[in-house]
């Protein structure tokens, strides 16, 4: 999973919001940090945008250490209004837990003793899910992120405010996600 395109041209702009906005919804591809969160924050940091810039002051709302699909989303939609290195840290903590990465046999079609490494994959669902969890956090992310795309999209081109059209559109997305859940 490489850096996408429309996070090469917020670092480019030395859009913050953007930026922060890219990685935020990178989470919900990669919720335990181990495809693209990495590679799409270092691009930042090797392009000219400085940890200083990117982090906000934490904003002392309390951060829970429960591993659940619940706390992770609590922390992600808390993570959407104030990008502090420290919630996202926790996020990152908690979402390793929730969704390890897993080692899967990789198979060779041309012979089993030449490939007998190992691939990464974090399809498996964790053991502190709860039955008919499991894909909650995948659609809560997919909705939120539909409803921040839309909603900054046309906030952008309605009221020239595309911040307040992404937090209205993510809040739309979790309202979406939710009603699908049951």
């Amino acid at each position: 999973m490489g850096v996408s395109e429309t996070l090469k041209d917020a670092v480019s702009r030395k859009d913050v919001v953007a930026i922060r906005d890219s990685l935020w919804s990178r989470i919900a591809l990669d919720p335990n940090f181990t495809k693209g969160f990495p590679e799409s924050l270092k691009y930042c940091l090797d392009n000219g945008i400085t940890e200083a810039c990117l982090y906000e002051q934490h904003d002392s709302r309390p951060m829970s250490d429960e591993v659940t699909n619940e706390n992770f989303n609590a922390l992600c939609g808390e993570l959407s209004t104030n990008f502090s290195k420290e919630r996202l840290e926790k996020i990152k903590e908690i979402g390793r837990k929730l969704y390890p990465a897993t080692e899967e046999k990789i198979h060779s079609q041309t012979s089993d003793t030449q490939n007998n490494g190992y691939r990464r994959s974090n399809k498996a669902p964790s053991s502190n899910q709860k039955d008919g969890d499991s894909g909650l956090f995948p659609k809560l992310c997919l909705w939120v992120a539909l409803g921040a795309i839309s909603g900054g999209l046309i906030g952008g081109l309605l009221f020239k405010k595309a911040i307040i059209g992404t937090i209205a559109g993510a809040a739309l997305g979790v309202a979406g996600a939710t009603c699908t859940r049951k």
